[in-house]
């Protein structure tokens, strides 16, 4: 078992780093793009960055492209977030450009292209059984993060968003680690590149995840199992 999760770790890793050595290179002109339009759009620096938990609770420098006018700015203090964020903020936050930096992070070593999102440091998202989740290296993407963006967009109220879409996604992170595998992580990259094309052009309806099916059916038996 510890060769198998060793092999995986190499493997993975592997696969991190050639992943974003294509990525950089193919995604070179967004980055010129989303640097300069950021520029043109707000003024302030180009980066957003924020602490962030990584494995095993150890602490990284998370990197985005900013898609928010700066709260450093009278004009936009006490202004709700959704108020702040400008229009070609938005633009890159639905295609998921503003998410590219975070290529440096995995070639650092701080993330995996695959992997649970990680979480603020006041986050309370992973507690009780979900601690589990920062066991392995956050990722760029996985099975929760899919849900939040077809779901989790849909939410303006951000109570009703932690009530009904944060448990769904802690199942999801957790589901992830229970069912960590070199080919899950490479169906979750195809997954992530057809689910941003599709809504990028419009598409709205999606069938459900298969992995919500197969957690309702593993809570389902342990009920029954339970009386």
């Amino acid at each position: 078992m510890f060769c198998v999760k060793m092999l995986y770790s190499v493997v993975k890793r592997f696969f991190d780093i050639f992943l974003c050595a294509f990525a950089l290179l193919v995604l070179s002109p967004f980055f010129l793009i989303a640097a300069v339009g950021v520029k043109l759009s707000s003024p302030g620096p180009v980066f957003y960055r924020s602490d962030r938990v990584g494995k095993n609770g150890v602490p990284f420098h998370f990197y985005k492209f900013r898609s928010m006018h700066e709260t450093n700015n009278n004009k936009h203090m006490c202004v709700a977030d959704a108020e702040r964020l400008f229009p070609f903020g938005k633009f890159i936050r639905k295609t998921k450009i503003d998410e590219l930096p975070q290529l440096l992070n995995v070639i650092k070593g701080d993330m995996s292209i695959v992997g649970p999102r990680p979480m603020t440091m006041a986050s309370q998202m992973y507690t009780g059984e979900y601690e589990r989740v920062r066991t392995v290296r956050p990722g760029l993407t996985s099975a929760a993060s899919l849900y939040d963006y077809v779901v989790g967009d849909t939410y303006t109220d951000n109570d009703a968003y932690k009530r009904e879409v944060y448990p769904v996604k802690q199942k999801l992170e957790l589901y992830y680690v229970d069912h960590i595998s070199f080919g899950y992580d490479v169906s979750l990259v195809f997954r992530t590149i057809y689910l941003i094309i599709a809504v990028a052009f419009g598409k709205k309806d999606f069938r459900e995840m298969p992995e919500l099916s197969k957690i309702r059916t593993k809570e389902s038996k342990q009920e029954v199992s339970v009386q």
